[in-house]
């Protein structure tokens, strides 16, 4: 009777261990980050170096936020190091609140504080992967009363926004990321913007920019989106197309992008580079422009009125423009702008592409597309008492997918793996 029993009882594990299996055989591995609480932020972004991978958790989501940074191995998910606030010092709050505040040369990755209020804490650092260490954590400058919305580089420089509302003064400062030392690469005001925007009396209020990218010379330029606000009418905000030279330091050309609801826009406009164009979302419009010489606009498409229709990321891919609105992803060629695929999309989160596919957080699923027909290619799904899936943009690497639930840390096995 026993041995019957013990029989049946190892049948019903093996096919428990048979059902985990299937459900997870999209999934190399599994991490808890954080048994106590759910993790609030954004994150890192997932920066990878050799066979390490960097998350995070935010126990506490109020008051000092006493953030912790995950060093695991990108194999097992086995965690190699730990970072945490004392790490930081003087920096006391330690938020990862934004997938864009990063810049990764090698080992080295750079960060920084979104300063947005007067009393946010505004710090920039650098930490070694490899080492699982903080190398430097400078204060930044003061004067500006927004700071640190992106962070882009190009070899050991790192570049971050800094923009003073009350004087419409927009900066970018560019750091060395083996040491933190900085300097100034580019300051404008309201007289540098087209006058079509200056006879407005509108206010520098908000600004993205492109990675940066190079002309034949090796020069390195970047592509900058400075949205002005209205003081009147504080719902609408007009975009200038700003292009920048910052090895010679030399405006090459600005102009203005015309939307035709924005005079109802509350929308900054979304900006990246993709192979000698400039692609833009503003309001409801996906348009495009050249990255080197003032062409005007080479093509533009409406994709409604408003509200749903708005542009919410731009990417470039393989000679394609992408363009995703709340609900819907757009494909254009990039050369001629004829419109190749319109489909339903979550536009919400922030995608990415890696190696020809795009990853990102649909309706708390993990999505996988194909960007030349906009097929959706594989849904994942976490269990049905597990947290959905971040919206924080994905990274990516020999074959795994990198990316959070509110709970735990992921490693998907990437499409055709």
């Amino acid at each position: 009777m026993f041995r019957n029993l013990f029989i049946f009882s190892l049948i019903i594990l093996l096919v428990a261990c048979c059902k985990d299996e299937k459900l997870n055989d999209n999934i190399f591995w599994r991490a808890p980050l954080n048994q106590k609480s759910l993790i609030y932020d954004l994150g890192l972004g997932y920066p990878i170096y050799k066979n390490t991978v960097v998350f995070h958790s935010t126990p506490e989501p109020w008051g000092v936020h006493q953030s912790i940074l995950h060093g695991l191995d990108t194999k097992t998910g086995k965690e190699k190091w730990q970072l945490t606030n004392k790490d930081f010092y003087p920096k006391k709050d330690l938020r990862f609140n934004s997938f864009e505040y990063f810049y990764q040369y090698d080992n080295i990755v750079v960060a920084c504080d979104f300063v947005i209020n007067p009393t946010d804490e505004r710090y920039i650092y650098g930490i070694d992967i490899e080492a699982g260490k903080v190398l430097w954590v400078k204060e930044l400058p003061i004067g500006y009363t927004e700071m640190g919305k992106l962070v882009r580089g190009i070899d050991k420089y790192a570049y971050i926004d800094a923009m003073n509302r009350n004087t419409s003064k927009f900066s970018l400062l560019k750091f060395n990321i083996e040491t933190g030392d900085f300097s100034t690469s580019m300051n404008l005001t309201n007289e540098y913007l087209p006058l079509t925007i200056t006879i407005l009396l509108s206010l520098i209020s908000a600004c993205t920019f492109s990675d940066i990218y190079k002309n034949n010379n090796e020069d390195d330029f970047i592509a900058c989106s400075i949205n002005s606000w209205d003081p009147i009418k504080t719902d609408r905000w007009f975009m200038t197309l700003y292009i920048y030279n910052l090895t010679k330091k030399q405006k090459i050309y600005s102009i203005p992008v015309a939307c035709e609801d924005s005079l109802n826009d509350s929308f900054s406009g979304r900006i990246c580079y993709h192979n000698g164009k400039i692609i833009v979302g503003k309001g409801a419009e996906f348009l495009c422009f050249d990255a080197f010489d003032d062409k005007g606009v080479l093509w533009q498409h409406n994709t409604g009125i408003y509200a749903n229709d708005n542009a919410m990321q731009v990417l470039g891919y393989d000679n394609l423009a992408l363009g995703f609105t709340v609900d819907k992803l757009f494909a254009y060629d990039i050369n001629t702008g004829k419109e190749l695929y319109k489909v339903t999309a979550n536009g919400s989160s922030t995608p990415a592409i890696i190696d020809g596919i795009i990853y990102g957080e649909d309706h708390n699923d993990f999505l996988m597309r194909d960007p030349k027909t906009g097929k959706e290619l594989k849904r994942i799904k976490t269990g049905n008492n597990e947290e959905g899936f971040s919206s924080s943009r994905p990274n990516g690497a020999d074959g795994k997918i990198f990316v959070h639930t509110y709970s735990d840390a992921y490693c998907i096995k990437a499409w055709g793996k």
